[in-house]
């Protein structure tokens, strides 16, 4: 009889046992992302940051967001892309602001969650990988200040995109690959070098702001100009024209 109950009691015990079970990996899981970012902060030589200063979590610990940014550190610049990143596979977010990187990793493109991505004041990346065509949920990308001369032709890839700042790099020629960022809301070509922009800029369905000051757009096409000044109503009163200076376009 006594063995005939405990029989009985064993499913019981067994599905108590494995929900404890599940608890206790949940909770390691759940420790993992902050592993991760830990190990970042050691090897870019800030042992004495938590994770939870640099980083946002969900509630199941997985990283959402990572603010990697120089003035979030307050130390010495990165000057390497910390590869560790790579392992926060849930991440939104990733700002590496005013750091010292000379290069992207092509591996960027596996963080396909990225709805933001900051590499701002980067002064000598120069050029991004192709795979940053990769990040389709992107709605942000910031890389001002970053010394780039082009873009690569699959950032076209990214259909999701509303707002792109690349103010104050060295574009002399207008990248194309624009055009195909049929999202794009806002777009910020200040100081850079361009001397015009494609009549097919006029079609960008979703393009409400744009900013051409500080270029040197001395000359555009008819319709370019009208439907520039539709946008940007004193786009004229900051171009270098004429021997170096800025005039007002006339």
């Amino acid at each position: 009889m006594h063995k005939s109950k405990n029989l009985k009691q064993l499913p019981s015990l067994l599905l108590m046992t494995a929900i404890l079970v599940s608890a206790f990996a949940f909770d390691a899981f759940a420790q993992n992302d902050r592993v991760i970012v830990q190990s970042i902060l050691q090897k870019i030589g800030r042992n004495n940051t938590a994770p939870d200063d640099v980083a946002e979590f969900s509630q199941d610990g997985r990283a959402l967001k990572l603010d990697l940014t120089k003035k979030r550190l307050a130390q010495a610049a990165i000057t390497e892309f910390p590869e560790e990143i790579f392992r926060l596979t849930s991440l939104r977010g990733l700002l590496l602001k005013s750091n010292s990187l000379t290069s992207l990793p092509a591996q960027i493109g596996t963080l396909t969650d990225l709805v933001e991505l900051d590499l701002a004041d980067n002064n000598d990346l120069k050029e991004l990988p192709a795979t940053i065509g990769n990040l389709t949920n992107l709605k942000k990308l910031d890389v001002r200040l970053c010394g780039l001369t082009t873009l690569p032709f699959n950032i076209g890839n990214l259909k999701s995109l509303e707002m792109l700042q690349l103010w104050n790099n060295e574009l002399t020629e207008f990248p194309h690959a624009i055009l195909e960022l049929t999202s794009l809301k806002e777009l910020y070509l200040n100081n850079n070098k361009l001397t015009t922009l494609p009549v097919e800029i006029t079609k960008m369905p979703n393009l409400t702001y744009i900013d051409t000051q500080r270029n040197a757009l001395c000359k555009l096409p008819p319709a370019v100009e009208t439907w520039l000044t539709s946008k940007e109503r004193r786009w004229k009163e900051h171009q270098w024209c004429q021997g170096g200076d800025i005039r007002e376009v006339r």
